[in-house]
C-alpha cells in the first residue's frame, strides 16, 4: 500500500495519466473531483483508449491515401 496516494483529475489527458502511472509504478489512479472520489482509472483503461486512438489514426490515414489516388 502507498502512504501518499497519487490521484488524477477528470481533465487529465491520456498522456498525463500514462506519465503518472509510469513514474509512480502504479496500475490504478483514483479520479478526484471537487475533493471527492469520482471514479477509478486503470492502466487497462488507458491502454484501451490509446489503442482506439491509434486504430482511428490508421483508418484516417488509409482513407486519406485511398482518396488521394
Amino acid at each position: 500500500m502507498t502512504v501518499k496516494v497519487t490521484t488524477c483529475d477528470p481533465s487529465d489527458s491520456e498522456a498525463e495519466l500514462m506519465q503518472m502511472m509510469t513514474e509512480n509504478r502504479i496500475r490504478h489512479l483514483p479520479v478526484v473531483s471537487g475533493g471527492r472520489l469520482a471514479g477509478m482509472v486503470s492502466i487497462g483503461d488507458v491502454v484501451k483508449l490509446r489503442m482506439e486512438a491509434v486504430e482511428r489514426e490508421a483508418e484516417e490515414m488509409k482513407t486519406y491515401i485511398a482518396s488521394a489516388g
